[in-house]
């Protein structure tokens, strides 16, 4: 079961590893704070994550999140997805 999270609620605990899912250039603009960023494009590397930390994923409004959080649930990841992506985070603070 993949957790959704608001992001506008979200806080970031110890055991949390933050996913910044979109491309090098938007990120550069602004992220998360303390969020990783790993392209779509990149998926791969998200398979070298470790299982025992929660994978948190966006990205810009939060469609593409859900379908990657999916994915890694079904290889045994514990996921959570933050639901309005980055674009929800920027308005909110």
């Amino acid at each position: 079961m993949i957790e959704k999270i608001s992001i506008e609620k979200y806080i970031k605990t110890e055991n949390d590893i933050l996913i910044d899912l979109r491309d090098k250039t938007v990120c550069s603009f602004g992220s998360l704070p303390e969020a990783v960023n790993i392209p779509m494009e990149e998926i791969e590397k998200l398979y070298s994550l470790p299982k025992n930390k929660r994978i948190v994923l966006f990205c810009q409004k939060g469609d593409y999140s859900g379908e990657i959080a999916e994915l890694l649930s079904d290889n045994g990841y514990n996921v959570a997805d933050l639901t309005g992506g980055y674009r929800k985070w920027i308005t909110s603070v």
